[in-house]
């Protein structure tokens, strides 16, 4: 079942990275002003960059790392198993969880067909905000994106996503957290995590 659920997550939430610009919309500064920022970039430099695909998969890690408080996603992810890993672990699992979420996103993000995406505002949310969007798709359907924002030493940055209510650090979470039960170590997370990177990789275009 969790396959389904990121499935149809990233299907979904892959508009919302190459979605026309909507700065109009918001405000310098603000939530909906970074979101905004971000998905230009996607579309611009990246969806409709005359470029090689091995440069957009190079920019789109490079936008990702900059939006994404890809390292803290990882420790929310790992919960409770954060404090029983070594240090090697830890380290081997951040490269691998940020090449899952590069390859998974990368490979999702060319499957972009001319979806919008329409911000209708944002709200407090813990240390940070919740900005609050539709995406729009071509055939009449409509999905609820929010997007999870903190504040860190170097500005924004995106904490998890929630598409139709499915939580994208949620979903991770559950999943290694059985993943972990299931094998009975960390390492064989670990394992599974390369396996997937690999099987990631091999998916991308050429």
């Amino acid at each position: 079942m969790a396959y389904h659920l990121n499935r149809r997550f990233f299907l979904v939430s892959s508009a919302a990275l190459c979605v026309m610009p909507f700065a109009a919309q918001a405000q310098a500064g603000d939530g909906a002003a970074f979101v905004a920022d971000f998905t230009r970039k996607g579309l611009d430099e990246i969806l409709m960059a005359n470029i090689p695909n091995a440069e957009k998969q190079k920019r789109f890690r490079d936008m990702f790392k900059t939006y994404f408080d890809i390292p803290g996603i990882g420790r929310f992810v790992l919960a409770r198993y954060l404090k029983a890993a070594s240090p090697e672990d830890l380290a081997k699992f951040q490269a691998l969880f940020e090449d899952v979420i590069v390859y998974t996103w990368s490979r999702r993000f060319s499957e972009y067909n001319g979806q919008t995406l329409q911000v209708s505002g944002q709200q407090p949310d813990g240390e940070g905000m919740l900005v609050k969007s539709t995406i729009n798709g071509t055939n009449n359907t409509h999905y609820a994106v929010d997007w999870r924002l903190r504040k860190r030493p170097d500005g924004l940055k995106v904490l998890d996503i929630i598409v139709e209510g499915v939580s994208m650090a949620i979903t991770y979470r559950q999943d290694y957290s059985t993943v972990i039960s299931q094998s009975g170590s960390f390492a064989g997370l670990l394992a599974q995590m390369e396996k997937q990177v690999a099987d990631l990789k091999a998916q991308q275009p050429t």
